[in-house]
């Protein structure tokens, strides 16, 4: 099997794939391609209310409507029939009549005038189930009864949303509703290859640039070259980049991912789906992002010690140094506890900006140094974090993402500088690569990367 290299895919389904990177703009197809969706979970029954459902949108995607089913249909207008006289005086009437009726619509409506109001400067509707579904309504209504606060942030709201598929957007645009700064990064869906081979050629396309630097290193390469080098690496392609290749070793007469790593789809497109958020953080600059999946919202809810309240505050205190800060329950339960296996960085106080009275103290706790969990649904990273990440996937390439994160990159330090500078296998990391001796800052300036968990204090 010949490995295939695609900057751009040229295969007969090109013509199906999305053309452009742009978050934001989902390119919702129509209704009867997607998936119908399962039925409510647990989540939903927990959640669920009597709050009944509101005809508004919050949502500003002309799209929204031919994805998830709603109206959207113009009417067109009808002709004038009348002279122009008419037409004027027709008009003149019209206003008089509504200059009359305002102080009694005014004094009418008080009610419903303040509540939009609160909506304009900061309170929004839950979106009606045709935008987000009948669970995420349930759980939305469930969390905001009087409405869904607009909290504002100083950090990009990233969502991880795949083609085509209906929960995502129903959960994107849930997320939305909460966080309007949201936007939307597409997923990658291995198995729809090559079908918008493009967003998984965006992924790797930095990782690409630093491989054939790599090999542009004389240097680099005779102190890489020992007895586990793989002769198949080159700079011309990804092969022998361990789960990296996946994109470079695909059937060569279809383009398809590989028979034998189908039965690792899930996690290569977890893994590219979030290389690929990864890059577009540095495609528009960003310094940090929040990075969500579609449920992450729901996950937070659920699993995190973090009011959503709190998310203003949490990314305003971020550590100068910290590159990855997990935002979910997981990696806490190393702590032990009394937190003490996670070495204290800072101490901070949340304030909810639409209830004073909602105060809680969290702290900024070092990555523990045994134990790993799965998940991604919802962390922040800096921009530091993207330049470490890109530069060791395609020095070292990568592993199922999640448990790889958590279980070795933010718990591992270098043996040496030189270690760090050769190209090697993450399969070999243990001959490369060490615990940290204890919960810690880079003191010695050889960790991977630094991780935080946010916790209580």
């Amino acid at each position: 099997m010949r490995p295939i290299v695609t900057k751009n895919s040229s295969s007969s389904t090109a013509k199906n794939t999305s053309s452009k990177n742009v978050l934001g703009k989902p390119n919702a197809p129509p209704d009867d391609v997607l998936s119908s969706g399962g039925g409510k979970s647990a989540i939903a029954e927990k959640y669920k209310t009597n709050a009944t459902t509101t005809g508004r949108k919050s949502v500003s995607f002309a799209e929204t409507d031919v994805l998830l089913g709603g109206g959207g249909a113009h009417e067109t207008g009808r002709g004038w029939i009348f002279s122009n006289n008419v037409r004027t005086v027709y008009a003149i009437s019209l206003a008089c009549a509504a200059l009359f009726a305002m102080p009694f619509a005014y004094i009418a409506g008080f009610n419903s005038a303040t509540t939009s109001l609160l909506y304009k400067f900061g309170i929004s509707p839950v979106p009606s189930v045709s935008v987000i579904g009948e669970y995420y309504h349930d759980a939305l209504s469930g969390m905001f009864p009087d409405g869904i606060p607009q909290w504002p942030l100083d950090v990009n709201l990233m969502i991880i949303t795949r083609h085509q598929n209906k929960d995502d957007y129903r959960g994107f645009h849930a997320i939305k509703a909460v966080f309007p700064r949201a936007e939307q990064t597409w997923g990658v869906d291995p198995l729809t290859w090559p079908k918008y081979i493009d967003e998984a050629e965006h992924a790797v396309s930095n990782i690409r640039s630093i491989n054939a630097r790599n090999f542009a290193d004389s240097n680099k390469l005779a102190m890489s070259k020992d007895r586990y080098w793989d002769e198949r690496r080159s700079p011309e392609s990804l092969v022998g980049v361990p789960w990296i290749d996946a994109i470079d070793l695909r059937e060569e007469e279809t383009g398809a991912l590989t028979q034998e790593r189908v039965g690792l789809s899930h996690h290569i497109g977890c893994l590219f789906a979030h290389m690929k958020a990864w890059q577009n953080m540095k495609d528009l600059g960003m310094d940090k992002a929040w990075i969500m999946e579609s449920d992450g919202l729901m996950k937070m809810q659920e699993y995190s010690n973090i009011p959503l309240w709190a998310m203003t505050s949490v990314a305003q205190n971020l550590p100068e140094d910290a590159d990855f800060v997990l935002l979910h329950k997981g990696m806490d339960k190393f702590c032990g506890v009394d937190g003490s296996l996670c070495a204290m960085h800072s101490t901070f106080e949340a304030k909810n900006l639409f209830d004073p009275s909602d105060r809680e103290m969290l702290a900024f706790r070092h990555w523990p140094i045994e134990g790993s969990e799965a998940g991604l649904q919802t962390y922040i990273v800096s921009e530091r974090f993207v330049d470490k990440m890109q530069e060791f996937l395609a020095a070292h390439g990568s592993d199922m993402i999640d448990a790889y994160l958590y279980g070795n990159l933010c718990q591992n330090e270098y043996k040496s500088p030189e270690e760090r500078d050769k190209l090697w296998a993450m399969n070999y990391m243990s001959q490369h690569a060490q615990k940290a001796p204890h919960s810690s800052a880079d003191e010695r300036g050889l960790k991977i990367l630094n991780c935080y968990i946010v916790t209580p204090a």
